[in-house]
């Protein structure tokens, strides 16, 4: 018997069954949060989510969500060599791999019962801490399946994070999971999109609204009715006329920033911390308290942010960022190296003369200067001298300075008959 999609609030559903298990995680514990990223760039990251009641089998799901990614990720790029989607992965005494959550839902099994299920889950999901704006979540749910059948809601925009794929693990009975994980992603990733040729607008199995799916070909992954085949047997956009890789105007999934490019290489992004500090960007992969070096699909647009530890104050950028303030926005097309410096909250200034003659500070000179602030200095000969010129951070001969009290400051004043 064929399956059909279900459409819940604005999300869309296939019907759809999980697949054997498999034993494909490297990792080990569970986490209710996000690991530190080892991956740059806009990426989905994998929950295993459990009602309250339910039993904790984290350990087999976590192998059958990781076998489900391999085996998806694999079919993606048989479909389109030049992209995959770039997952959220993390480091374990394993080895590299998928970076996997464990949320215990705080309602019971019966609570997630209803047409509502799917913004319960992402509601409670977001409440949890799972709202970075540049992450898409796959979601594995071992609980009673909304409905009958019922094995996956998926809801995104376009190249907006927090889209949600949710696989119901015991909906149904008859086709593997993997299928499951790939329709409900390109949904998390804004398909189907407006001015689709193909869009189904009723449902083929009951008449009602469609909410995303094509209709031109039985076999594409986003037909709101199971085939039954298997992934390798479905399609990415059946003609790529709706979706993907189309030559239309409307939004195009191959275009997608949580997909990554096989065919450009990847350009690094070199960063020097001076002094102490962090320096972290808007997208996934830095957050660096020490010099680092990261790598990048060409042309991506990231934006760093400089921020200083408890006993220093950010001073400026220097290298491929430039300027006194804490942001820099970079596109990098071609590798690029920035120094973020950072220095003390207060510097000491140290002042000496040659010959007679003295110097005063507006405001007072002291050990612990205000670093960054203002220091003017004037130099005052005896009765008889005159000023010859300054030393050290100072230097001329006029004599009113205003060094710079970044760090610490030492002037020295001449004097002469």
């Amino acid at each position: 018997m064929r399956k059909a999609l279900f459409i819940a609030t604005a999300a869309a559903a296939l019907w759809f069954a999980p697949g054997a298990l498999a034993s494909g995680w490297c990792g080990s514990g569970e986490s209710a949060t996000e690991r530190p990223d080892v991956v740059t760039g806009a990426q989905v990251h994998a929950i295993v989510a459990t009602p309250s009641d339910s039993p904790d089998l984290f350990g087999a799901d976590a192998n059958l969500l990781a076998d489900d990614v391999a085996l998806m990720s694999a079919w993606w790029t048989g479909q389109d060599p030049t992209r995959v989607p770039r997952y959220d992965m993390a480091t374990f005494a394993g080895g590299t791999c998928l970076d996997i959550s464990y949320v215990r839902l705080s309602q019971p099994a019966s609570a997630y019962q209803s047409d509502l299920a799917f913004s319960k889950v992402a509601t409670e999901l977001a409440t949890a801490g799972f709202t970075d704006e540049f992450k898409d979540y796959v979601v594995y749910f071992d609980g009673p399946a909304p409905a009958e059948n019922l094995c996956g809601t998926g809801a995104g925009a376009f190249n907006n994070g927090d889209g949600y794929a949710i696989v119901w693990l015991n909906g149904c009975s008859d086709i593997p999971s993997d299928g499951i994980e790939a329709h409900e992603l390109l949904h998390a990733f804004g398909a189907l999109p407006l001015g689709a040729p193909n869009w189904c607008q009723v449902s083929p199995i009951d008449g009602r609204p469609d909410n995303g799916h094509p209709c031109d070909s039985t076999t594409d992954i986003l037909y709101p009715v199971a085939s039954g085949l298997p992934l390798e047997q479905q399609v990415l956009d059946f003609n790529h006329d709706d979706y993907y890789a189309h030559s239309g105007s409307w939004d195009d999934i191959q275009d997608s920033i949580f997909l990554h490019h096989l065919n450009t290489p990847e350009v690094a992004l070199g960063l020097t911390l001076s002094g102490r500090g962090e320096v972290a960007s808007d997208l996934p992969g830095v957050t660096c308290q020490a010099s680092c070096t990261t790598q990048w699909d060409q042309g991506t647009k990231v934006t760093l942010a400089a921020t200083p530890a408890d006993t220093t104050r950010f001073i400026r950028w220097t290298g491929g960022c430039v300027g006194a303030a804490p942001y820099c926005a970079v596109k990098l097309s071609q590798a690029v190296s920035a120094t973020a410096v950072f220095g003390p909250l207060t510097v000491p200034v140290k002042i000496a003369t040659s010959g007679k003659g003295v110097v005063a500070c507006s405001p007072r000179c002291s050990r612990s200067f205000t670093a960054g602030s203002r220091l003017l200095l004037r130099a005052i000969p005896a009765k008889g001298w005159k000023f010859a010129g300054w030393g050290g951070a100072c230097n001329g001969t006029r004599v009113y300075c205003s060094p710079k009290t970044d760090f610490a400051v030492s002037v020295h004043a001449n004097f002469k008959k």
